[in-house]
C-alpha cells in the first residue's frame, strides 16, 4: 500500500468517527450512558469523601478517647505521689527511726514531690497539645495537625514510664520502713 492509499484511507476512517460520532448521541446511545456513567462517578466520588470524612470523625474520636485515658492516667499518678509524698511528712513528723531514716525519708519525699510534679506537668502539657488541636487554624493545617498529634503521642508515651517510676518508688518506700535482715 502506497502512502496516498494510507492518507486516503486514514482519512477516511476519521470522517466516518467524526459523522458517527454526532449520529450515536441523536439515537441515544451514547449520550445517555455518558451522562449515566457521569452520575455514577458523582455519587462513588460522594460517597468515597464522606467514608472519608467518617474515617477522619472515627480517628478524631480515638484521639480525643486516648486522650482522656491520659489524662486520668496522669491525674491518678500525680495524686498517688502526693499521697506518698504525704506519707513520708507524716513519718518525718513523727521521728523514730534515728538520723539516717529521717534522711532517708526526707530524700524520698522530695523524690515523691519532683515525681507530682512532672505529672503535674505532663497533664499541663497534655492539655495544652489537646487546646491546639481544637484549634481550627491546626485542623486545617495538615502538617501542623500531624506534628501535634505527634507530639500529644510522645507525651502518652512518658505515662507508663512514670507509672512504671512510681511503682518502683512504692516498693523502695515499703523496704525503708522494713526492718533490715542481715545479708
Amino acid at each position: 500500500m502506497n502512502a496516498f492509499a494510507r492518507t486516503s484511507l486514514f482519512t477516511l476512517a476519521a470522517m466516518i468517527v467524526a459523522l458517527g460520532a454526532p449520529a450515536l448521541g441523536q439515537h441515544g446511545g451514547g449520550g445517555s450512558q455518558g451522562a449515566a456513567g457521569q452520575q455514577m462517578g458523582q455519587q462513588q466520588q460522594s460517597a468515597q469523601q464522606q467514608a472519608a470524612q467518617q474515617q477522619a470523625l472515627e480517628a478524631q474520636q480515638r484521639a480525643q478517647q486516648q486522650l482522656d485515658q491520659s489524662f486520668q492516667r496522669l491525674q491518678r499518678l500525680e495524686q498517688h505521689a502526693q499521697a506518698m509524698s504525704k506519707s513520708m511528712a507524716q513519718r518525718l513528723a513523727a521521728g523514730g527511726g534515728g538520723a539516717a531514716m529521717g534522711d532517708r525519708d526526707r530524700a524520698m519525699q522530695q523524690l515523691c514531690d519532683s515525681v507530682a510534679n512532672l505529672a503535674g506537668d505532663m497533664t499541663r502539657a497534655m492539655d495544652r497539645v489537646h487546646q491546639q488541636l481544637q484549634d481550627p487554624a491546626v485542623l486545617q493545617d495538615r502538617d501542623m495537625k500531624k506534628d501535634m498529634d505527634r507530639l500529644r503521642l510522645h507525651i502518652d508515651d512518658m505515662v507508663g514510664p512514670l507509672e512504671d517510676a512510681l511503682k518502683t518508688m512504692d516498693r523502695i518506700q515499703d523496704r525503708l520502713h522494713q526492718p533490715t535482715s542481715p545479708n
